[in-house]
């Protein structure tokens, strides 16, 4: 499906730079039908648990600048 889209986006687009401007309709269309029908899902990764096993899921915004972890544990001074 996405070789013929993306043939009939090629065509349409060459057709557009040849006087025909509708067909500039035509491409945009099949451009949205093949960004709409290409969707992976977005994985990102994939991991396999065995029972027992835990995994630790954080989430931090890509824009923020990265800081060294802080340890938890506090020193006890006698």
């Amino acid at each position: 499906m996405d070789l013929i889209l993306r043939r009939l986006l090629r065509a349409g687009v060459r057709r557009g730079i040849a006087g025909n401007w509708y067909w500039f309709l035509f491409a945009a269309a099949a451009f949205v039908l093949r960004r709409t029908l290409g969707d992976k899902g977005g994985v990102v990764s994939t991991l396999t648990v065995s029972p027992g096993e835990q995994v630790l899921i954080t989430v931090r915004d890509g824009r923020a600048v990265a800081t060294a972890p802080t340890s938890s544990t506090t020193a006890d001074v006698s």
